[in-house]
């Protein structure tokens, strides 16, 4: 005959699920640590022009942060399922960028297009919808500053001016719905904006002084506070 006691027996679970969680997330503060040190790395080895460094260190970037994800809020939830495989064409964009051949370029641009629009949907299922009737000057900034740029870029770009007009079109939404989110997402992607809107300076008028760690530090940075703000959200609505 069974003599356990169901409350000491459901204690132990309760017990064992949060051991259980604090080392998932001890496992998540070290590899988002593991991702800030190898991007300051990259940052560097730009800084300096240490080319091997530079290459050697990218490819690990958003496999870190992806499983930084993945240890800080699992993949069940249909919302991490969305962050890791937008995650996933990002490191896809990252490696065709180390290439300069134009077909690579563009299928680089290409994967970072599924990125943004990844983030985009996932920023609307994460609250976005309601975050523009807070913040509506949103809707007239980013546009606005979409069409001055490309105005600024046009007559320089040759035959990527569409491509860069689609796509820039969804990096700048993308930014929009992540200041509808919240300060640090809104931070995050508008950074990712920033960076990108360097590579296009780059791409119409050659590097400037200080471009290559100036778009790594600002692209790794925004990944990192939207994946932060994204699973935080993830957070509080599985709690809620």
């Amino acid at each position: 005959m069974d003599t356990g006691d169901p409350t000491s027996d459901a204690n132990v679970a309760v017990n064992a699920a949060s051991a259980m969680n604090q080392s998932r997330q001890g496992l998540a503060k070290a590899l988002l640590g593991v991702f800030a040190a190898v991007g300051v790395l990259n940052v560097i080895a730009n800084a300096l022009g240490n080319e091997l460094m530079a290459t050697t260190t990218k490819p690990l970037l958003l496999p870190l942060l992806a499983a930084f994800s993945i240890a800080a809020a699992g993949i069940s939830q249909p919302a991490m399922k969305l962050l890791v495989a937008a995650q996933f064409f990002a490191w896809l964009g990252d490696l065709a960028l180390m290439f300069t051949t134009p077909a690579i370029f563009l299928a680089g641009m290409g994967a970072f297009l599924v990125m943004q629009i990844g983030y985009i949907v996932g920023f609307f299922r994460l609250g976005a919808r309601d975050g523009f009737a807070r913040r509506r000057w949103v809707l007239f900034a980013f546009p606005a500053f979409w069409v001055v740029a490309n105005a600024a870029l046009l007559t320089s770009l040759g035959p990527l001016i569409i491509p860069i007009a689609i796509y820039s079109a969804a990096l700048v939404t993308m930014a929009m719905t992540s200041v509808a989110i919240g300060t640090r997402a809104g931070i995050g992607g508008t950074l990712f904006m920033i960076s990108d809107l360097m590579i296009g300076v780059t791409i119409a008028f050659g590097t400037f002084p200080g471009s290559p760690p100036l778009i790594m530090a600002t692209y790794l940075v925004g990944q990192g506070l939207i994946a932060t703000a994204w699973i935080n959200r993830v957070r509080r609505r599985v709690a809620d």
